[in-house]
C-alpha cells in the first residue's frame, strides 16, 4: 500500500491515546470467541440457504440482525415511508436473467459459427442492458496496455474504431519486455488478477473507440472452475431509478473458453492457446463478432439493516462513524448451498460484536452500523445506502468496513486495512498508531489497494468519505460451496475485532477532524 510522509501531524490526532499506555480498553473484553463462533455458525448454516437476497434465506439473517442490534441496545436509524425509525431500509434491485437463445456468432467469408452463452462464453459486464445486439470486425491487442511513455503501445497503428479488442487474460503475468519497461509503481496497476487492470484494459478500449472488450484463455478451465465463473457472471444487476455505480468500465466484456478461442484465432497469424511466443497486435481479416443478448428483469425486494449507537457530547453527536459489512451471499447453486462463512458471516458477526462493546461504552460521535444487501451483486445496497442516507454525508466522518476477515492468510498475524490513506491519511495514521498501542498485529506488507473497489466502502469513498476495508482477503473457499463456518481462525477473528473496536472507540472520542475538504 503507498505510504504518505506526514510532515505534520497534530498531537490533537491522538489525544485520547496517550493514557492508554498500550492496553486495550476493558469493554473490549465482551468481544468473545463463543459469541463470533455463534454468529458464523448461524448465518452460514444451511438454513439460510447462502443469503440470497429475495430469498426466505436473507430474511432470517436480517430478522437475526435486527434481534442482536435491538439487544445491545442499538436503535432504529431509517425513517419508513410511514415515517416510523425502522431498522431497516427497504431497497428494490432488478436482476436481469439472460435470454437461453443469447449467442455469439463468428462469421468468416468461410462461414459462420454460433457458440452458446455459459458453455462457452460469459458477459462479465454490460454496461447496457437495452442494446440487444453488438456486432463488428476484430483487433487483437495483447494485453491492451498504452504507456507510450515507456516504449508500450500495443494499440499504436492499430484502427480499433468500431471493432471488438481482443486481449489475453489479465490473470497471466505480463511477459518479462513489458515488466522491465514498466516502473514497479505504474506496474501495480497491470498486476496478476488485479481488478484495477481489467478496469484500465476497458477503458484503453473504450478511448480507442472500441465497441467491446474479448478476452480469451489460453488454457483448459475445469468443468467446476468455468462454472463458477459462469455463477458469478450468469446473472446482472442494478437498482431502478439509478445510474450504474461507476466502477470504471465504458464497454461490454465478453470473457471465452478455450475452444471458442482456439476457433476465434484459426486461420489468424497468431494463436494465444498454440503459440505461447511473442506475438504482434493485428486486425482479424474477413471476420466478424457478432453478439446477441437479451434480459428477462425480476424485481428483487430486499433491505440494509441499519441501526444507531447515539453519541453523548451534544454536538459532536451530529458526526457519525459507519460500522458496515454485507449480510448477503451467492444463495445455491443446483444442489450446492454458498454458506459465505467467511464472506461476509465473518463481517456481520464483527459488527455484531464490535457494535455490541461500543454500546457499552461512552462515545461522543455516534456509530451507525449497517449491514448491506445485494453486496455481491456490485456493491448495490451500500450505493443505495449513499445515495438515500440517513444523514447528511458530509456528516459522516468515515466508514470502517469489515469484508471476509476470518481467515488469515500465510502470516497467521497480518491483515490489511485497505484504502485508508486514500481520502485522508490521518485515518490511515490513526489506524497505525491505535493497533501500536492496542494490539500487535502486522498491517499491510502487502500492496492490496486494487482490491480496494471491491468493498462497500468504495460507494462512500466515491462520495469522498474517508474509508477503509478490513480484510484478510481471498482463499480457496472464497465464492465456493467450501466456505464454511469451521474453517474459521476464531482466535484471529476476536483479536482482529477487538482492535477494530478501538479504532472507532478512537474515532467517535478522538479530536480529529478527518473531513475532506473538497466534500461537495
Amino acid at each position: 500500500m503507498k505510504k504518505y510522509l506526514l510532515v505534520l501531524i497534530s498531537g490533537l490526532i491522538f489525544t485520547s491515546l496517550t493514557g492508554q499506555e498500550n492496553r486495550k480498553s476493558e469493554t473490549v473484553q465482551t468481544i468473545t470467541i463463543e459469541e463470533l463462533r455463534d454468529h458464523i455458525y448461524y448465518l452460514a448454516s444451511d438454513e439460510l440457504e447462502g443469503r440470497l437476497p429475495g430469498t426466505p434465506g436473507i430474511e432470517k439473517a436480517m430478522e437475526y440482525a435486527v434481534t442482536q442490534f435491538r439487544q445491545a441496545g442499538l436503535i432504529p436509524f431509517h425513517l419508513s415511508s410511514d415515517s416510523r425509525l425502522s431498522y431497516y431500509q427497504d431497497l428494490t434491485v432488478n436482476k436481469y436473467l439472460p435470454h437461453p437463445d443469447n449467442q455469439i456468432k463468428i462469421i468468416r467469408n468461410t462461414g459462420e459459427r454460433t457458440f452458446t452463452f455459459e458453455d462457452n462464453y460469459i458477459i462479465g459486464y454490460d454496461n447496457n442492458f437495452e442494446i440487444r445486439e453488438i456486432a463488428g470486425g476484430l483487433a487483437f491487442i495483447g494485453y491492451g496496455i498504452r504507456e507510450p511513455a515507456y516504449g508500450i503501445d500495443e494499440y499504436k497503428n492499430i484502427d480499433v474504431k468500431g471493432k471488438w479488442v481482443v486481449t489475453l487474460p489479465y490473470t497471466e503475468e505480463l511477459p518479462e519486455y513489458i515488466r522491465k519497461k514498466i516502473p514497479q509503481g505504474l506496474l501495480q496497476k497491470y498486476q496478476k488478477s488485479s481488478l484495477a487492470r481489467l478496469l484500465n484494459k476497458l477503458q484503453n478500449a473504450f478511448d480507442a473507440g472500441a465497441i467491446g472488450l474479448i478476452e480469451v484463455s489460453t488454457s483448459s478451465y475445469t468443468t467446476d472452475r468455468w462454472k463458477r465463473i459462469a455463477l458469478s457472471n450468469r446473472v446482472h444487476y442494478n437498482i431502478p431509478g439509478l445510474s450504474n455505480l461507476d466502477f470504471g468500465e465504458k464497454c461490454p466484456l465478453v470473457k471465452l473458453d478455450s475452444a471458442m478461442t482456439d476457433y476465434l484465432f484459426n486461420q489468424e497469424k497468431y494463436n494465444p492457446v498454440r503459440n505461447k511466443g511473442s506475438y504482434k497486435s493485428f486486425l482479424f481479416e474477413n471476420a466478424e463478432f457478432r453478439l446477441k443478448k437479451e434480459y428477462e428483469i425480476l424485481p428483487i425486494k430486499t433491505a440494509n439493516v441499519v441501526a444507531l449507537i447515539e453519541g453523548s457530547d451534544p454536538n459532536l453527536k451530529n458526526e457519525y462513524i459507519a460500522l458496515t459489512a454485507h449480510i448477503d451471499h451467492l444463495g445455491i447453486d443446483g444442489n450446492e448451498i454458498f454458506n459465505g462463512a467467511d464472506d461476509d458471516a465473518s463481517g456481520c458477526a464483527s459488527v455484531f460484536e464490535i457494535s455490541e462493546a461500543l454500546a457499552k461504552s461512552k462515545l461522543r460521535r455516534s456509530v451507525i452500523c449497517i449491514l448491506f444487501t445485494g453486496e455481491e451483486f456490485g456493491l448495490l445496497g451500500s450505493y443505495y445506502f449513499t445515495e438515500n442516507p440517513p444523514v447528511t454525508l458530509k456528516n459522516i466522518i468515515a466508514d470502517v468496513n469489515i469484508d471476509m476477515i476470518g481467515r488469515p492468510d500465510t502470516v497467521p498475524n497480518e491483515f490489511s486495512s485497505v484504502g485508508a490513506d486514500r481520502i485522508n491519511p490521518k485515518l490511515k495514521e490513526i489506524i497505525n498508531a491505535v493497533n501500536k498501542k492496542t494490539s500487535d498485529f502486522i498491517l499491510d506488507t502487502v500492496n492490496h489497494n486494487n482490491d480496494f473497489m471491491r468493498g462497500d466502502q468504495y460507494t462512500f469513498h466515491l462520495k469522498r468519505i474517508p474509508s477503509v476495508m478490513f480484510t484478510s482477503l481471498e482463499h480457496d473457499d472464497y465464492h465456493t460451496p467450501a466456505d464454511d463456518p469451521e474453517k474459521i481462525d476464531y482466535e484471529f477473528l476476536q483479536k482482529s475485532c477487538q482492535l477494530i473496536y478501538e479504532i472507532i472507540l478512537e474515532l467517535a472520542n478522538g479530536d480529529i477532524n478527518l473531513i475532506d475538504q473538497g466534500f461537495n
